[in-house]
């Protein structure tokens, strides 16, 4: 049995509210891809978006991780 503690549900909300945007650019970022029209994609984009997935796992999951 899973016995560690889990992030509460306020904060998982917070955390996954917070975490869209970053979301919605990994979305445009992956049509970009997709499509074929790479054009100029920063470093700090691509780690932002990552970020958000991160985030939006750790809300859907209440994992901590620090």
């Amino acid at each position: 049995m899973n016995t560690e503690p889990k992030l509460s549900l306020k904060i998982r909300i917070v955390i996954g509210i917070v975490a869209i945007p970053s979301l919605i650019l990994a979305a445009m970022i992956m049509s970009m891809l997709i499509k074929q029209t790479e054009g100029e994609i920063s470093f700090f984009e691509v780690v932002y978006s990552l970020v958000g997935v991160f985030a939006m796992y750790i809300a859907l999951t209440g994992k901590k991780f620090f």
